[in-house]
């Protein structure tokens, strides 16, 4: 193992990777003894105390939007949908009712009960952010997705 690979870290609660510059940040700490990744730690502080507001220099302040902008699970493009600082819109439109998808969507999530319950989360929150999205059919696998790490995950495709 290199020294590389010893500096990355799991959170405890979800098994994300935490990586130093996470824990250098502060946005990645211990709580209650366990070390939680930025996810599990906002969970924690928003059911025990209001999140402290911090002031940041002008290239912190770029850095801190730009990390805002990245979602777990990335963001989605397709009509009316913000994808980062750039709008996508595609040419054909949703078919509504219809058995026909026109598009997919795809989540993925390491193979553990507390990443596989934050994927059920973040796939319901996004069903309920796109009113115009009707779910055709869905598709799922499980497969190992290329990275730092080479995990299993379970690959879950949304066709709408």
């Amino acid at each position: 193992m290199t020294d590389n690979e010893q500096a990355f870290q799991q959170c405890d609660a979800c098994g994300a990777t935490i990586y130093p510059e996470h824990i250098a940040r502060q946005v990645a700490e211990h709580w209650e003894g366990k070390l939680l990744c930025v996810h599990c730690l906002r969970e924690k502080r928003a059911n025990t105390e209001p999140e402290p507001t911090v002031s940041l220099a002008p290239d912190q302040a770029v850095a801190a939007q730009a990390s805002t902008q990245i979602r777990a699970f990335g963001s989605h493009g397709g009509i009316g949908f913000q994808t980062g600082p750039k709008a996508t819109t595609f040419r054909r439109s949703l078919l509504g009712g219809s058995p026909n998808a026109t598009r997919c969507r795809i989540f993925h999530c390491k193979l553990s009960d507390a990443s596989m319950r934050h994927l059920e989360e973040q796939i319901n929150e996004w069903i309920d952010e796109q009113d115009e999205v009707e779910i055709k059919f869905c598709n799922t696998t499980i497969g190992v997705v290329e990275g730092k790490q080479q995990d299993p995950h379970l690959i879950v495709t949304l066709f709408y």
